[in-house]
């Protein structure tokens, strides 16, 4: 209950920890944005309250002289900083007292003597309304948010210190009307001031960030802004704003990695020839729950030259910030693969949402695992990744789940497919410019080739190389559009297979006699040679066996080693569960969780498996979770028997 009650106070009053990494940067830029007003300000404000003071004031409380130096102490000092400003400017200096110093000075002043004077006469409406503006302006003024809980209670106490001491009716029903304003004013001053000084500061944080993660790129910019003027020279600086972008890891024995990027626009600059087009890739190391990949991206960005470039430099920057972002945060990277992925698209498609459809993107996200050559990626409307295997090249994919980026609607079907490499096996994505070929021209006419099974042949002609592939398309035709390829060689061995006592461990499980055939698939095999054929039918044992514990140990093991397997995976997610109904550990439960809901991101209509993630969630106390995934499961099968069950435990 506490930790509740503090979380929703640490949310409400936006306690984060970069209020206190940026504070200076924060208060420089209310600096800044009190002295804009400070100086028209002081010019109304030497001027706003002579009125009152010469005029009104005397006619309305002739009894209550003091009030006019009240309002001639403010002319005073708006008339004090208008001539301190001009003294500084002459001399090209600013003064300490500007700003924000000078804020808290100035408005304290004006609220504290408002405060006490209307005290004294809150018998007149007109004067407290005229407290409550004051009070209100506080919250729209740059100045930080401790202003609201110190000043507040100070206007406050003067304000019924003044009351006990001059002792005004309060007891009419206009008085008691405008004191009930007078309470409502701080209230709305309070919870105004917080959300007008939380975007305040976000907007502030959100710019400080930008420009910090774009500063080497804004610096080129500006370099460049100022050199040329004329088409080249723009299409140039774009070049040098996108080539930094490009990630080329490519090291490590595991995999083996080509690249080739040919934009159609090419120009020249300086005398040197540039290419520019909305084609982007980039090949990245990146470690996700301790395990090494290869994070990859191919997209091509909607548009020609200097337009498709702009949406391939927009995917690159924040593909780029993704990526940085894992490798720092220890958080993001104990992400499982297919989590990462998930979250990864929907971060693009969240940018590429804000341009209104104006800018449209396919792309192919992966991840290779080096370790166990498991792939896993995301296809959003690109062409069909290829696999090369044996000297055949085909399609791994056969339909499209995704749609672009930059598409408002988003597809409820969505999952993360998954795809188990061999030794020698070379996967290959690249853009449509591979495919549009021109193979023949008359006049205006052009026809573009429409077979996509051309690329298949020629990869197979070229053994799988990408510079002879494009050798060989130029045979077939010209190309009419931008051109990128990524590939992808997996150089580690296979799985290992069973061992030479594999038969007969075989014979004593037809006999039912486990403890037996136990003994013999762990006497002759190590855990390295171990095949996960065996280590499978040895989690299995341990179950008949009733050694879960051994069970789960054997069962992690071999979906280590071939985490494709998503049957599997439901299959040791559902041994934690038993787990955790034998010890009641807490991590048996949450390894249940993490594991179902990769399945759930592989295949979110698998049933069996939204049933129990659903159970899972419900024993882990996690009620909106469980909630939803009642509704996921009551969409696909409202019949079935266990949702009956399930919906009991609500």
């Amino acid at each position: 209950m506490f930790r509740t009650l503090k979380s929703i106070v640490s949310k409400y009053f936006d306690l984060i920890p970069e209020r206190e990494i940026y504070n200076l940067e924060y208060c420089k830029e209310l600096d800044r944005h009190s002295r804009i007003i400070q100086f028209p300000g002081s010019i109304i404000g030497s001027i706003a309250l002579l009125g009152f003071a010469f005029d009104t004031d005397a006619k309305l409380h002739p009894e209550f002289p003091e009030m006019f130096y009240f309002r001639i102490g403010f002319t005073l000092l708006c008339v004090f900083y208008i001539f301190l400003i001009l003294f500084n400017h002459s001399r090209n200096v600013q003064s300490r007292i500007e700003g924000l110093t000078w804020g808290y000075v100035l408005y304290g002043y004006v609220l504290f003597t408002t405060s006490f004077f209307t005290g004294r006469i809150a018998d007149d409406a007109p004067y407290v309304s005229g407290l409550q503006m004051v009070v209100i302006i506080l919250s729209f003024l740059p100045l930080p948010r401790k202003t609201l809980f110190i000043y507040y209670p100070i206007s406050i106490f003067l304000f019924l210190l003044s009351v006990f001491i001059y002792k005004p009716d309060l007891n009419t029903p206009a008085a008691e009307y405008s004191m009930q304003n007078l309470v409502l004013s701080y209230v709305l001053g309070v919870f105004s001031g917080l959300i007008i000084e939380r975007y305040r500061f976000h907007s502030f944080l959100n710019h400080l960030l930008i420009t910090k993660k774009n500063e080497e790129v804004t610096k080129t910019a500006n370099e460049l802004h100022t050199l040329k003027s004329q088409q080249d020279g723009d299409y140039f600086l774009t070049t040098l704003l996108f080539d930094p972008l490009i990630g080329k890891e490519f090291d490590g024995n595991a995999v083996t990695i080509n690249t080739l990027l040919s934009q159609y626009k090419k120009f020249n600059f300086r005398g040197k020839e540039y290419q520019l087009g909305g084609d982007y890739l980039s090949v990245y190391n990146l470690i996700l729950q301790g395990k090494r990949y290869k994070a990859f991206i191919n997209g091509d960005a909607m548009g020609k030259s200097i337009q498709g470039a702009g949406g391939a430099i927009v995917l690159g920057a924040v593909y780029n910030s993704i990526v940085i972002r894992s490798k720092m945060d220890p958080t993001s990277s104990n992400r499982s693969p297919e989590r990462w992925l998930h979250d990864c698209y929907l971060d693009l498609q969240k940018i590429f949402e804000t341009f209104d459809g104006a800018m449209l993107v396919s792309a192919v996200l992966g991840l290779l695992e080096e370790s166990t050559g498991t792939l896993y990626f995301i296809n959003l409307e690109h062409p069909w990744i290829i696999l090369y295997r044996d000297g055949k090249a085909s399609f791994i994919e056969d339909e499209i789940h995704y749609y672009k980026l930059g598409v408002m609607e988003v597809p409820t079907n969505r999952f993360i497919s998954v795809f188990q490499l061999q030794k020698g096996d070379k996967i290959i994505c690249g853009s449509d410019g591979k495919d549009d070929i021109v193979i023949s021209q008359s006049g205006r006419y052009r026809e573009i080739n429409e077979d996509q099974n051309l690329i298949l042949n020629c990869l197979e002609e070229s053994d799988g190389d990408l510079e002879s592939v494009i050798s060989i398309l130029k045979t077939k035709g010209n190309f009419s559009d931008d051109l990128s390829m990524i590939s992808l060689e997996y150089n580690l061995g296979s799985f290992s297979k069973p061992g030479i006592y594999w038969e007969e461990a075989k014979k004593f499980i037809k006999q039912k006699q486990h403890s037996k055939a136990l003994d013999i698939l762990l006497s002759y095999n190590s855990a390295l040679e171990i095949s996960i054929k065996e280590l499978k039918y040895i989690t299995r044992l341990y179950e008949k066996e009733n050694i879960l514990l051994k069970a789960v140990e054997y069962a992690s093991l071999a979906l280590e080693n071939f985490p494709s397997d998503t049957s599997w995976m439901f299959h040791t997610s559902v041994l934690y569960k038993r787990l955790y109904s034998i010890y009641k550990s807490k991590s048996f439960l949450e390894e249940s969780q993490e594991l179902s809901e990769r399945v759930r991101l592989r295949q979110p209509h698998n049933i069996r498996n939204l049933i129990h993630l659903a159970d899972v969630c419900s024993i882990n106390g996690d009620k909106d979770r469980f909630v939803y995934l009642l509704k996921q499961i009551e969409s696909l099968e409202p019949n079935n028997p266990k949702l009956i069950e399930l919906k009991e435990k609500t």
